[in-house]
């Protein structure tokens, strides 16, 4: 009895120690940060720090459907650090940081050196390693800036949710943080880090354009360095090498008139290391499952294959030497020979400078597969003879 009565009077004088939630603080009492970017102009760090409004965030049932604009903040310092604490100092409430789920690049800090962003970036326990990864040309205050559409959050938009429009059209893989780490500190490895962008004539509300975030390109990152930026146009085989593709889009021409689309669903590539050393060489073996998506005139499946295989074929070969000529290795063959042959890979890899050549590329291999041709017969455009008139 008296063990029982002493425990219950500890417990009673411990209880005035507990911290409780007397340091909590409230929602509205703090700045919630969503997207950082990083500059670098006129020997300073640039940092942008973009917030948006919780109620904005919510969803709202009053008739106002108006866009909740961005809140954009600038730093600028000797080092990042500095830069941050100059961000700071002017805010009127604590800023929060750990729901930053974007992280842009602009190219300046790209081209000069982005391992002090990854310093402070890894030491600060608030920032996740989920976050999306971004590279960009246009001023970093017009990218952060609210472009969403009317009656959406900020939060609802491709810098925030890209995998999303990804599953809708397989281009351009968006990268999270942790992947572009792993790729970035593989001696062998192409970072293919996404540009992302401003397109002003595609949309308009109340027929007026209206700017909305694209992906245009990308940055090639090898061992620390910038490798350049290659647009759209100049990646067309990138998405045929790629085994996450999900719905990439090929037009079916004859004669540079289209005749059908296909979506191509599912990407099975094998690369084969057929020779190692200081010029290795390699085979790449694709294969693709699609659909008939749309068919303009009369045409087999077996023609619609055979256009397919050679036109993928073609921009494989195409993009490959595009990243050639620019000291580019767009399809991280270098990987490729470090992963299957590290003696070729060492042979390769003992002259610093030494990239893959154009003819590294030995051969490719093309192989489409058609599943179904979606709702409608694939031959149906001929008007059926048995309905005229006799």
């Amino acid at each position: 009895m008296k063990r029982r009565l002493l425990a219950a009077v500890l417990l009673f004088c411990s209880m005035p120690l507990l911290s409780g939630c007397w340091d909590q603080k409230s929602i509205q009492d703090l700045l919630y940060l969503t997207a950082i970017g990083v500059d670098y102009v006129d020997d300073q760090y640039v940092v942008y720090a973009q917030s948006s409004d919780l109620a904005s965030v919510s969803k709202q049932e009053s008739p106002d459907q108006t866009s909740s604009p961005a809140v954009i903040a600038i730093g600028r310092g000797e080092t990042l650090q500095n830069a941050i604490d100059n961000l700071q100092k002017n805010s009127q409430i604590p800023m929060f940081n750990g729901f930053v789920n974007s992280l842009i690049f602009h190219e300046r800090i790209l081209k000069r050196d982005i391992l002090p962003a990854y310093d402070i970036l890894n030491r600060y326990g608030l920032f996740r390693y989920t976050k999306w990864v971004f590279g960009t040309r246009d001023p970093l205050e017009d990218v952060l800036s609210n472009h969403a559409l009317t009656g959406f959050s900020p939060l609802i938009s491709i810098l925030h949710q890209p995998q999303d429009v990804y599953k809708q059209r397989s281009f351009i893989e968006p990268i999270q943080f942790y992947k572009f780490i792993a790729r970035y500190w593989e001696p062998s490895n192409t970072v293919i880090l996404p540009n992302i962008t401003l397109y002003k004539k595609s949309w308009k509300e109340n027929n007026d354009f209206v700017s909305r975030l694209t992906i245009d390109g990308i940055h090639a990152i090898r061992r620390g360095k910038w490798d350049g930026f290659f647009t759209n146009p100049e990646l067309l085989g990138l998405r045929w090498i790629n085994p996450h593709t999900e719905f990439g889009g090929l037009i079916i021409r004859e004669k540079n008139v289209p005749k059908a689309t296909l979506r191509i669903q599912n990407v099975r590539v094998e690369v084969v290391p057929v020779q190692g050393g200081e010029n290795p060489r390699f085979h790449l073996h694709v294969h693709l499952k699609g659909f008939i998506r749309e068919v303009m005139s009369k045409i087999s499946t077996k023609d619609i294959r055979r256009i397919a295989e050679k036109e993928v074929r073609q921009q494989i070969q195409e993009t490959f030497l595009t990243g050639v000529k620019r000291g580019a290795d767009l399809y991280s063959l270098e990987e490729v020979l470090y992963k299957h042959d590290l003696k070729g890979w060492k042979q390769f890899s003992r002259n610093h400078a030494n990239k893959i050549k154009a003819e590294a590329l030995d051969g490719v291999d093309v192989h489409v597969y058609l599943s179904d041709s979606g709702k409608m017969k694939q031959n149906w455009y001929s008007y059926p003879e048995d309905l005229l008139p006799k």
